[in-house]
C-alpha cells in the first residue's frame, strides 16, 4: 500500500461549498437528481422539489406530501424520474427489512398528486421486484418514455405501463390496481440471486449478483448474457455503468470494483461484453480502496455504498470521476487516473490492483447519498458538475474550481 495517505486539506481548499437544512419533519432517505430544472430529496413524509444551479441543489421548492391513492404507503425506497422528469415512480418494499415491492406508485410532480398505482404482474399472477431503473441513462429527459426495466432475485423484464386497451386507467375511478405489461424479459431458473441493475446510454443492462458475478445484457436480449464477470465472492450491492458501456463499477461492502469491458474480436474489431462475447479476453479489473484508517475514521457503518460515476448523458462526453459513500464519509476518484494502467498506485502492486488515491469529503452524520449533478451544470471554470452529498438532515453542494 503506498505510504502516503491521502489528505483532507488540498480537496478543502478546493471545493467550494453551499449547504442547505432540510425542512422540518425531513428524514432525507434517497436523492433523485434531475438533468432538467428540479432534483428532488424524498424523505420520511413526502418529496422536497429543490432547483438545480451551476453551484449545486438548493431553494424552497414545493413540497409533496405523500397523497392520494387508496392506500398510504410507507417511506419510498427507490424513486425513479420520467416522461421528462414530470413524472416519479415510487417503490417501497413490501414488508419491512426486505427490499420486494408488488408494484409502484406514479406521482405527477406538478400536481403533487399519485395519478396511479400500478402492480407488478405476469400471466394473470402478481410477482414482486427488488429494483426498477430507467431504460437507458438519459431516458428520464424523454417526455415520451413509457417503460422501464425491473429486476427481481431471478427476474430481468422491460414494463410498459401504456394499458394494452388504449385506456388511461385513472386512480379515482378504478376499483382496482392497473397491471404493468411485462413486454420483454426472461424468468431465469433459480440461483441468479440478482441484486442490482443499472443500464446504458444505448440501453444494454449491466446486472449484480450475490455471488459477486456481474452479467452483461445487450438491449435486445434479456435471456442470455453476453459476457459474465465472475466476480471476486463478495456480494455485489450496487451496479453503475459508464454512458458508453465500457467501464463498469460495481459496489461491495468493502471496495469498489472497476471493470473494462473493450475487447478486440477475432476480426480485430473493437467491441465491449454487451455486443460480444469477451471469454478469456476479460481484462483484470481494479480495486477501490480505503485506507485501514480512513475506513476506521469514516465510523461505524463504514461499509462502501452505491460506488458512482460522474453523470453523462452524450456520446462523445466522458466520465471525470467515482463517488462511493462510506459511513460519514463521501469519497471522490479521479476516473482518468484510476483506469490508467501507469497510475503510480499500481506499479509495485502484484495481482489484483488497488488504487487509495482518494479525496474524502467528511460530515458529521452518516451519509445518506453522493451523486455528481448532470454535466450540463459543469460551468466554465469547473471541470465537474457539482457533487451533492445529503445526510438525513442536510444536503450540501460542492463545486470543484479549475485548479484542482
Amino acid at each position: 500500500m503506498p505510504s502516503r495517505s491521502p489528505i483532507l486539506k488540498p480537496l478543502m481548499e478546493d471545493l467550494r461549498e453551499y449547504e442547505e437544512p432540510v425542512e422540518e419533519g425531513g428524514g432525507i432517505q434517497s436523492l433523485a437528481l434531475g438533468a432538467l430544472d428540479n432534483s428532488f430529496l424524498v424523505g420520511d413524509s413526502g418529496i422536497q422539489v429543490v432547483r438545480n444551479f451551476e453551484h449545486g441543489i438548493h431553494g424552497k421548492g414545493m413540497s409533496v406530501k405523500f397523497s392520494g391513492g387508496s392506500t398510504n404507503f410507507s417511506t419510498p425506497k427507490k424513486a425513479l424520474l420520467m416522461r421528462a422528469e414530470t413524472n416519479m415512480l415510487l417503490m417501497s418494499p413490501a414488508t419491512d427489512g426486505k427490499p420486494h415491492a408488488k408494484g409502484v406508485h406514479q406521482l405527477d410532480i406538478e400536481t403533487g398528486k399519485v395519478v396511479s398505482e400500478w402492480k407488478f404482474g405476469k400471466d394473470g399472477a402478481d410477482i414482486n421486484m427488488r429494483d426498477i431503473t430507467n431504460d437507458s441513462k438519459g431516458a428520464q429527459m424523454d417526455p415520451s418514455e413509457s417503460t422501464f426495466l425491473g429486476l427481481d432475485d431471478n427476474r430481468l423484464c422491460r414494463w410498459d405501463m401504456r394499458d394494452r386497451r388504449g385506456i388511461v386507467q385513472n386512480i379515482a375511478s378504478a376499483t382496482e390496481s392497473p397491471v404493468l405489461q411485462w413486454t420483454q424479459g426472461h424468468q431465469f431458473s433459480r440461483g441468479t440471486n440478482f441484486q442490482c441493475f443499472a443500464s446504458t446510454g444505448d440501453g444494454s443492462i449491466v446486472v449484480g449478483s450475490l455471488d459477486g458475478k456481474i452479467r452483461l445484457y445487450s438491449k435486445s436480449s434479456m435471456r442470455m448474457a453476453k459476457t459474465a464477470f465472475p466476480g471476486l465472492g463478495s456480494p455485489i450491492t450496487h451496479v453503475d455503468v459508464t454512458y458508453d458501456g465500457k467501464w463498469i463499477l460495481g459496489t461491495t461492502d468493502t471496495y469498489l470494483i472497476l471493470i473494462c469491458t473493450i475487447f478486440i474480436d477475432k476480426d480485430g474489431k473493437e467491441k465491449t461484453g454487451f455486443g460480444g462475447r469477451m471469454g478469456n479476453r476479460i481484462a483484470a479489473p481494479r480495486l477501490l480502496k480505503l485506507t485501514p484508517l480512513d475506513s476506521h475514521l469514516a465510523g461505524q457503518n463504514n461499509i462502501f455504498r452505491e460506488g458512482r460515476f460522474s453523470w453523462v448523458t452524450e456520446n462523445g462526453k466522458q466520465e471525470r470521476h467515482l463517488v462511493a459513500t462510506v459511513g460519514k464519509y463521501s469519497v471522490v476518484w479521479n476516473f482518468l487516473q484510476v483506469k490508467n494502467s501507469h497510475h503510480e498506485c499500481y506499479q509495485c502492486q502484484e495481482g489484483l490492483k488497488s488504487c487509495y488515491c482518494y479525496k474524502v469529503i467528511p460530515k458529521d452524520e452518516s451519509i445518506v447519498a453522493s451523486r455528481f449533478m448532470h454535466e450540463k451544470y459543469a460551468v466554465s471554470d469547473t471541470p465537474e458538475a457539482p457533487l451533492v452529498v445529503a445526510t438525513p438532515m442536510k444536503v450540501t453542494s460542492f463545486s470543484i474550481s479549475s485548479k484542482h
